[in-house]
């Protein structure tokens, strides 16, 4: 719950300024910075060599603590000016002058998210999400006052690097300020087994999650280098409702999962348990929310952004069933990293990415919208497949997996038909999108209600408990 706080209020303030922006900007310009802000993040994952969730693994030591702390530093060092350096490079190779300045500028973001990497972490394996609610608010604050503040200065697009990296830079100071015990900081006193120790699990670790980075992030490279920077404007934005109302959602559960999954791993049969139930949930909230993002989307895009973002609705009805598709295969990869075996998440992704490149660079023909539905296929196929690894990792039956998503792809077909029946003309969009998203949410909960009443008490229970 406080997990949920912390991204609901943070990705509120984002959503904002989001909708600022969209009056403020033009496409290109959302597209310029879209495209420097991925390949940052692209380097951020790579910031502490995967330290941060070597430290949830590994015991609770202050060696292992120094350790991290002495590679986080060298590493995002070396990443911070290797970006500034190859900055005017990527600008060529993108055709973008404007790309090179603003990858420099949020070079600097990557260095300050390797400073915040291990009170990050330590925090994370304490579960003490109180303190990171505080955290992620001030950051998402300052990200967004210095934002809008920038863009109504009329800077453009350098108010959304520069918010980033105020937001970064406040995060790491705040981490540091909140962890209640102190880490060792001669650093120069580290011990050769405890980098091998970080490192033997931090290096798959932050492989695995540089290829998830790429898998969810490629897609703005292909239409940034094919399809130009408006293309790309049009795109980030119409990603940007299904990431805000449903992936982001589900990171806050990972980061909770993670070393939940990491404590009873040597209980196989709760860890079962509470993977099932885990997925049950997900489906249940991933595809509801997505099929319903999908069908009020003709109506959410003009309300919340303006009538120039209408080359956006399309390619976010299919970007929200891409979505929808994630739910069903998430939470596998968080197992197989508390079972010691982060390497099969990077076999799983390497497949995954060598069959999504070729798939969206052939999309591309028909634009965002080709791209766009390239994504949800690819996302449907691989969902599948994620859950049958982890079936076999965790010695459970298909049957036990198809029962825990059938309530979730239940919900999906009754907000669908509820958002077709409710495509009456209404005169005001915004009575069109509020009646359409009461009808959605009343035909979840009666349908969770009436039909899947056990999941219905349970769910209940766990916002009733104290």
């Amino acid at each position: 719950m406080w997990q949920g706080l912390a991204q609901g209020v943070a990705k509120a303030i984002v959503l904002a300024t989001t909708i600022v922006l969209a009056r403020l900007l033009s496409p290109e310009e959302y597209g310029l910075v879209a495209l420097a802000l991925v390949l940052i993040a692209y380097a951020e994952t790579l910031a502490d060599a995967g330290v941060a969730q070597a430290l949830v693994y590994l015991p609770r030591t202050k060696e292992a603590a120094r350790a991290a702390l002495f590679i986080s530093v060298v590493v995002g060092g070396l990443l911070s000016g290797i970006a500034f350096a190859s900055a005017p490079a990527i600008a060529g190779y993108f055709k973008s002058p404007e790309v090179g300045p603003l990858v420099q500028v949020l070079a600097v973001s990557l260095l300050a998210t390797s400073l915040s990497a291990v009170p990050d972490a330590l925090l994370r394996r304490e579960l003490d999400f109180q303190r990171i609610t505080v955290a992620t608010v001030i950051r998402a604050t300052g990200t967004g006052a210095v934002t809008v503040g920038f863009a109504f200065a009329g800077y453009g697009a350098w108010s959304l690097a520069i918010g980033t990296v105020a937001g970064s830079l406040l995060y790491a100071i705040a981490c540091w300020i909140l962890l209640p015990d102190r880490v060792p900081m001669q650093i120069w006193r580290v011990r050769r087994q405890d980098l091998k120790a970080n490192l033997h699990f931090g290096i798959p670790a932050a492989g695995s999650t540089l290829l998830a980075k790429l898998i969810f992030d490629i897609d703005y490279l292909i239409i940034g280098g094919m399809l130009g920077a408006q293309a790309l404007g049009y795109y980030t934005l119409a990603f940007r409702l299904p990431e805000f109302v449903i992936l982001n959602v589900f990171f806050v559960l990972s980061t909770v999962t993670f070393p939940l999954y990491s404590r009873a791993r040597n209980d196989p049969d709760r860890l079962r348990s509470g993977y099932l139930k885990s997925v049950q949930i997900q489906a249940v909230f991933g595809v509801s929310a997505g099929v319903g993002l999908a069908v009020v989307a003709p109506v959410l895009v003009p309300v919340l952004f303006g009538g120039r973002w209408m080359d956006a609705v399309l390619p976010l009805v299919f970007l929200a069933l891409y979505a929808a598709a994630r739910s069903l295969g998430v939470g596998a990869n968080d197992v197989y990293k508390a079972l010691g075996r982060p390497g099969i998440s990077i076999k799983i992704s390497l497949i995954r990415l060598l069959i999504l490149v070729p798939v969206l660079l052939y999309a591309t023909q028909w634009g965002i919208v080709g791209v766009a539905c390239a994504q949800f296929c690819v996302a449907l196929v691989f969902a599948l497949g994620m859950q049958i690894v982890a079936a076999k990792v965790l010695d459970l039956r298909p049957s036990q997996l198809l029962r825990a998503v059938v309530p979730g792809l239940s919900c999906g077909v009754v907000v669908a038909v509820v958002g077709l029946a409710g495509l009456v003309p209404i005169e005001s969009e915004l009575a069109a999108l509020t009646a359409l998203i009461t009808a959605g949410v009343a035909g979840v909960y009666l349908l969770i209600r009436f039909a899947f009443r056990p999941l219905h008490d349970e769910v209940l229970q766990l916002f009733l408990r104290r």
